[in-house]
């Protein structure tokens, strides 16, 4: 009998911290997200060099870091202090040692190692900040409210975003998840302006104090190559998303590492599909989260039936956040497809028509799944195992999390 009433005061424990969690993310999202900024999309001329290599593009970053001379300003997801992260860090404290400001914001749960390295770096005179920090009340709202963008912006001059972070994953150098293929983009031009803007207001809001000078601003010649960006803080990238994507008429070519759309989504994917859009969709094969996989195929199957495509990577991990309309419009940046960037992340979008870029996102997208991919038909999602179509019922409870 003892065993019993422990049994269901265990129990009785549980659903009451479940329902604690969920009245705290409901409440905040009522109090505190009607309060988070909408901002308007900038639009800007610039030259752009498209990445899908972290190699090449951590050269690219390195080199440009080590020949900054006012200051150095990145923001990460991750940013691991492994053997690629401490060559980033020995070079951030050799240019803060020459003269250099240098800031690195980096969210406060995935950098859990970084913190224990913050004395270290302010001794050297690197400022590290925290962005995501959870207080009281709504902490459990806030603990999904991470900062997902990746920014980079050297002397004001020459930007960065996209989808790489910094460890020695994205080099491609952890055996279990395999080769790393992502995409992120630089900018010089206009653009860099508002790269820089979108990092001081995130630094500010993190703790970190920072007045505005000149130098952070300088002037830009304009670039051949229109780049529009837009800052999104768990809104607003729903609408736009649907906006673009609803304006196919021939071709959509979706490429995440997460597909979890939203409703609006799914119906302006529907019905391009009813309208005889061809839409391909990839994913990567390898899972970094038990939920989102199983998930997926809630929303994958009445699109497959419709006739989408679906291809599952399987050469190492597929994280690049993009898609291609028509062959004449691209999107580069940090949010995936799914919902919690639509709705809880601060993302960091970009959307540009420059026949280069579009072509080389195009490419990129085409040869991985010619190449490394399988395509998983209808067929194959409806004989899944009862055991995997469970998963998928059960997990797409979670989607507004995934």
């Amino acid at each position: 009998m003892n065993l019993l009433w422990t049994g269901i005061t265990i129990l009785l424990i549980i659903l009451l911290l479940i329902a604690g969690a969920l009245l705290d993310i409901v409440t905040g999202l009522k109090v505190r997200h009607p309060k988070l900024p909408e901002r308007k999309a900038v639009s800007g001329q610039n030259r752009l060099l498209y990445f899908t290599q972290g190699r090449e593009l951590f050269h690219d970053m390195l080199r440009e870091i080590s020949e900054a001379k006012d200051h150095i300003h990145l923001s990460f997801f991750i940013f691991e202090a492994d053997n690629v992260g401490r060559q980033w860090l020995d070079l951030l404290k050799k240019k803060a040692a020459e003269g250099v400001e240098v800031r690195l914001l980096v969210d406060f749960l995935a950098a859990f190692k970084l913190r224990s390295k913050k004395a270290e770096l302010a001794r050297a005179g690197v400022q590290l900040a925290f962005s995501g920090k959870v207080g009281f009340p709504f902490t459990v709202y806030a603990l999904n409210r991470r900062n997902h963008r990746k920014i980079g912006v050297i002397d004001g001059r020459v930007g960065y975003f996209g989808g790489f972070n910094v460890s020695r994953d994205y080099l491609g150098q952890t055996p279990e998840k395999g080769p790393w293929h992502d995409n992120h983009l630089k900018v010089v031009g206009e653009s860099v302006a508002e790269l820089q803007r979108r990092f001081l207001e995130d630094w500010r809001r993190s703790g970190g104090s920072v007045a505005d000078r000149r130098a952070f601003f300088p002037k830009h010649e304009k670039g051949p190559s229109k780049l529009v960006l837009i800052a999104t803080d768990g809104k607003q990238i729903e609408t736009i998303f649907a906006e673009k994507l609803a304006a196919a008429r021939e071709s959509i070519i979706i490429g995440s590492p997460y597909f979890i759309p939203s409703r609006k989504l799914m119906d302006v994917l529907m019905d391009r599909l009813e309208h005889g859009v061809k839409l391909m969709i990839l994913l990567p094969m390898k899972r970094d989260h038990a939920l989102v996989r199983p998930a997926s195929f809630h929303y994958l199957q009445p699109l497959i039936e419709k006739g989408a495509g679906l291809f599952h990577f399987y050469q190492g991990f597929f994280h690049s956040k993009a898609f291609v309309v028509d062959r004449k419009l691209a999107y580069i940046g940090t949010t995936n497809f799914d919902q919690r960037s639509f709705f809880l992340n601060d993302e960091l979008s970009g959307f540009t028509d420059d026949p280069v870029i579009v072509r080389n996102v195009l490419d990129q997208l085409q040869r991985e799944i010619r190449n490394f991919s399988v395509e998983v038909d209808a067929a194959k999602v409806r004989n899944r195992s009862p055991i995997e179509k469970l998963k998928t019922i059960c997990s797409a409870w979670f989607s507004f999390f995934l």
